[in-house]
């Protein structure tokens, strides 16, 4: 399982590079701790936008 979910995560990766966004690992391993159940919906939620916030693409 840990294999088809790695494999997910690199499609997706590429997928949205090829979008032209660009994923930092920081992304990544925020969805793996999601993936992982160490964190829920919410907290990831809340971690996005702190994170987004603290690497200026967000509002106050």
């Amino acid at each position: 399982m840990a294999d088809s979910i790695e494999q997910a995560m690199r499609n997706a990766k590429a997928s949205l590079e090829l979008s032209g966004f660009k994923v930092e690992e920081y992304h990544t391993e925020l969805v793996r701790k999601v993936l992982a159940g160490e964190l829920t919906n919410e907290e990831f939620l809340k971690e996005a936008k702190r994170l987004s916030q603290e690497k200026g693409g967000g509002p106050e």
